[in-house]
């Protein structure tokens, strides 16, 4: 069996696969646990795995449903509340051969993947797409740029970086000085937008103008992960596996400069939107005004004037 480490980080890819509501695993183990909010999972276990796997593989007893797919290895559905528990002496194996393909056909009958993020990741950003469109946002900022207060360049911000994750696109974020909440709420959004096939690159200094060095302000972000609780059930907001993702999938690149933005493209489409605010609490949570700028402009445009001059490469994502 591989070692703890490497399960959670086996289980976050697999849990990267593309479905169409959120799922979560649990390593315990000798068996792994999967559960969803989703109110009818059972009957999307059950059609899936009815469409994989001949019926003679299936036991039901009660509750209970039992499914041999591989040698020495056991699916459990409770079709009560919803959880699959997967165990067996070739269990990780097959997990990690085969579960990935089985989330997939998951898929086929949806025309396409609705949001299915974990709805009380959405509550917590405080982001509601039908009250707050990004554009309205971005409508709100003068032709040229302007001086805006902070709860709006916070709004925008999060915004922002939401609507490029959704869309897929490659995203940076560049800041001399950003805190632990606001590497918390990028994780999060991160996770928010698990299979849209996002690219995220954040550059900040090693250590910033505080002396604080960004290792650290990691640990106290994944601090925060680890005891935030959701308001009504008080369980996790986010679990290890989903928080092993987030962290694996963010590209830190460390340089020294004092300028603040946030720009993503797709295609050859991009966008910059360019701030004197530092994304970090001095910023955010005083009635502090900086200057905004919003831009479009082509993508080898902003690539050639935003992010080579801070030795950022083109990724080949």
């Amino acid at each position: 069996m591989p070692s703890k480490k490497e399960r959670l980080h086996l289980l976050a890819q697999i849990w990267s696969t593309p479905t169409p509501f959120d799922l979560d695993f649990f390593d315990k183990g000798k068996e792994v646990v999967v559960v969803s909010s989703y109110r009818d999972i059972v009957v999307w276990w059950l059609r899936l795995f009815q469409r994989l796997l001949p019926q003679e593989l299936c036991k039901e007893k009660n509750d209970i449903i039992k499914i041999t797919p591989a040698p020495s290895v056991t699916l459990k559905l409770n079709k009560r509340s919803g959880i699959l528990k997967v165990y067996g002496k070739n269990h990780w194996r097959w997990l990690v051969d085969e579960f990935p393909g089985v989330l997939e056909h998951g898929n086929d009958d949806v025309e396409s993947l609705p949001d299915a993020s974990d709805t009380s990741v959405t509550r917590f950003l405080q982001l509601d797409k039908n009250l707050e469109e990004v554009q309205d946002l971005i409508d709100m900022i003068p032709e040229g740029g302007g001086i805006m207060m902070h709860d709006f360049i916070m709004r925008i911000w999060k915004s922002l970086i939401d609507d490029w994750f959704g869309c897929g696109a490659v995203v940076y974020i560049v800041t001399p000085l950003i805190d632990e909440e606001r590497l918390f709420q990028l994780f999060l959004l991160m996770i928010k937008s698990k299979g849209t096939g996002f690219h995220i690159t954040l550059a900040t200094p090693e250590k910033n103008q505080n002396g604080q060095k960004f290792s650290k302000i990691v640990n106290i972000a994944r601090r925060m992960m680890k005891k935030t609780r959701t308001p009504r059930t008080q369980k996790r907001l986010v679990s290890d596996v989903k928080m092993q993702w987030a962290m694996e999938n963010l590209n830190v690149h460390h340089q020294q400069f004092s300028t603040n933005f946030i720009a993503a493209y797709k295609d050859d489409e991009a966008e910059v939107f360019t701030t004197t605010a530092h994304f970090h609490k001095s910023h955010f949570h005083t009635n502090q005004k900086d200057n905004v700028c919003y831009l479009r402009m082509a993508t080898e445009e902003m690539q050639r004037n935003y992010l080579f001059p801070l030795g950022i490469s083109q990724v080949n994502y």
